[in-house]
């Protein structure tokens, strides 16, 4: 064998030794809100449900504003205490339903959870027709992260389009509070951005091969348009901070005229 042959040979090797049974799959779907249009459906489980994981707090959110729960930005503040969950050392700080938002903060969401009680979490879960609306895993425990309750990407936009276009059985002061700590700034074409991440550790597809799960669920307003989106991805290892800047390129790639 002569020696370009055998670097070719131990560059594919090496190639194939680490290149990980798991690779990024993306699922996207895209509608207008005010046509009914589905800009984009792309993936192969778009219509599968799954964990919603913690994009489940834009609903949690809207529960705890219209039931009285939550009552701005910055109310109410509630503190740490031992047991809580300390998974990010910003838990372990005061919450206000902003940095419950902003840092995906679990124990707080537990606590609304618990506050609103079983009857009344399910009869919203009900009345909003959210994804298969299985509260078997518990309350707080929380049935909505590797547990019973399970939506698909596709489900999520349209619950998204029914929520901005006012059609859920909310006040309208509930929905402009939630959208106020669901903001994400302002894009390059001048858009507004809004919505909420989501990710789970490492899980086993049906091969016993390690994946992990991704979200960004939210909306984007163009002008006078309205464009509720669902993104989601499995890989490997996910690259959290990369799930927003894509999911900015793809709505750009999508919504542009």
């Amino acid at each position: 064998m002569n020696r370009t042959l055998s670097k070719l040979l131990a560059l594919f090797l090496c190639t194939l030794i680490n290149t990980p049974l798991f690779t990024l799959e993306e699922n996207f779907i895209v509608l207008n809100a005010l046509t009914d249009q589905v800009i984009e459906e792309r993936g192969p489980h778009v219509n599968d449900r799954i964990t919603p994981c913690s994009t489940f707090k834009i609903t949690l959110a809207l529960m705890g504003y219209d039931s009285g729960i939550l009552t701005d930005e910055n109310n109410p503040v509630w503190h740490y205490k031992e047991g809580y969950d300390d998974f990010l050392e910003a838990w372990k700080a005061p919450q206000t339903p902003a940095s419950w938002m902003k840092f995906s903060c679990l124990w707080y969401s537990r606590i609304i959870a618990e506050t609103l009680g079983e009857e009344r979490f399910r009869h919203y879960l009900d009345l909003f027709d959210y994804g298969n609306r299985d509260t078997s895993g518990g309350l707080p425990a929380p049935c909505w992260i590797n547990s019973s309750l399970k939506i698909s990407p596709k489900e999520q936009a349209l619950f998204i389009q029914k929520m901005v276009l006012g059609k859920l059985p909310v006040s309208q002061e509930a929905f402009n509070k939630t959208k106020a700590i669901l903001f994400q700034g302002i894009t390059q074409d001048g858009s507004r951005l809004y919505g909420k991440t989501g990710w789970t550790g490492s899980r086993k597809d049906e091969s016993g091969n390690a994946y992990e799960i991704g979200w960004f669920v939210g909306w984007v307003e163009k002008g006078q348009d309205v464009f509720p989106f669902a993104y989601y991805i499995r890989d490997s290892k996910i690259e959290l901070t990369q799930r927003i800047p894509r999911a900015k390129q793809l709505l750009q790639e999508t919504t542009d005229e």
